[in-house]
């Protein structure tokens, strides 16, 4: 599943660039609230991890994260809750998951929350209430980074699996969002030390 491409040499040591695949909600693009960013250009982000299942780990797991083409997540690591006071006073739970140093914004969905070790399936998207100077993206401030975008694609959804990727230059305008396809884009982080 994983996808790690891209390599070059460093002081004499392999270095590998990972590529990470993010969703890009079709009801979020028509609304307007991700940003067009065309392939080769910057995005800052705090890609967040939508989870289908959750389930509860032993310490001594090890933490993990893979990812594929199509954005879908096996994940073990950390949940490092924070609570936001919205204006009624009602705290909101935000959370984090830590995969070994990996940072990604935890939305529960339609699974009960979990503290300490998890094991997540799932899958990463691109959320506007995530970005920079709103309420929940400055608690998750700490997670987002700056990618490179590598690619965009966009695959028709079928009853199965989606299929046939088309190629795109930029993340699609909202009158170019439609709910049976599937928007991804591939991210790039700069490379480290």
């Amino acid at each position: 599943m994983g996808t790690e491409h891209g390599t070059g040499r460093r002081a004499g040591r392999l270095r590998v660039r990972e590529v990470l695949t993010v969703q890009l909600p079709p009801h979020l693009l028509r609304a307007g609230e991700l940003p067009r960013v065309a392939v080769g250009g910057t995005l800052e982000a705090a890609p967040a991890l939508c989870a289908g299942l959750v389930a509860p780990m032993r310490d001594e797991a090890r933490d993990f994260f893979d990812g594929d083409e199509l954005g879908t997540v096996v994940a073990c690591g950390t949940v490092m809750p924070a609570l936001l006071q919205h204006g009624s006073g009602d705290p909101c739970r935000v959370d984090v998951l830590d995969t070994g140093g990996r940072l990604l914004p935890l939305n529960w969905a339609g699974t009960e929350p979990l503290d300490g070790r998890v094991y997540v399936e799932g899958g990463l998207y691109l959320d506007g209430e995530l970005a920079p100077g709103t309420e929940h993206g400055e608690a998750i401030a700490l997670c987002r980074r700056a990618y490179r975008v590598a690619a965009v694609r966009r695959y028709r959804r079928t009853t199965d699996r989606p299929a046939g990727p088309v190629p795109l230059r930029r993340l699609p305008a909202p009158a170019e969002a439609h709910d049976d396809a599937v928007f991804v884009v591939d991210l790039v982080a700069p490379a480290g030390p």
